[in-house]
């Protein structure tokens, strides 16, 4: 039960994101918006969705974990949740459409968050 508890935000937030996904594109119409905004977007979900993992695995191990396995397990969570968004967006929410370049921005954002960690465990072991 602690390890659930030691994720809860990051549980939180994947509901978040799905629902985000899962809306129709013409309830953001009001938001103002630039060219490529969506993929700023994306990656931003997915940044806070691994620092939120990155977060619970520090919870986990008491602050000291390991530094490649946790990046590894992310990183794999993370492009395996964004597909799973990607495919909900193409498959089940017809109303928005799967994107490839989605999929990369999301990967950037995972990238961004495990370079974040390793930053932040360099930090904390010197």
């Amino acid at each position: 039960m602690k390890i659930l508890l030691d994720y809860k935000w990051c549980f939180i937030w994947a509901i978040i994101v799905i629902i985000l996904c899962t809306l129709p594109g013409n309830n953001f119409d009001a938001v103002p918006a630039y060219p490529g905004m969506d993929k700023l977007v994306h990656c931003g979900m997915f940044f806070v969705f691994c620092t939120l993992l990155y977060n619970g695995v520090i919870q986990q191990f008491s602050g000291k974990p390991t530094r490649w396995l946790p990046i590894f397990i992310v990183s794999i969570l993370g492009f395996l949740f964004a597909g799973l968004t990607e495919l909900l967006q193409l498959y089940i929410f017809t109303y928005r459409s799967g994107d490839w370049w989605d999929l990369f921005a999301d990967s950037i954002g995972i990238g961004m968050a495990g370079f974040a960690y390793l930053l932040n465990y360099v930090n904390r072991r010197s």
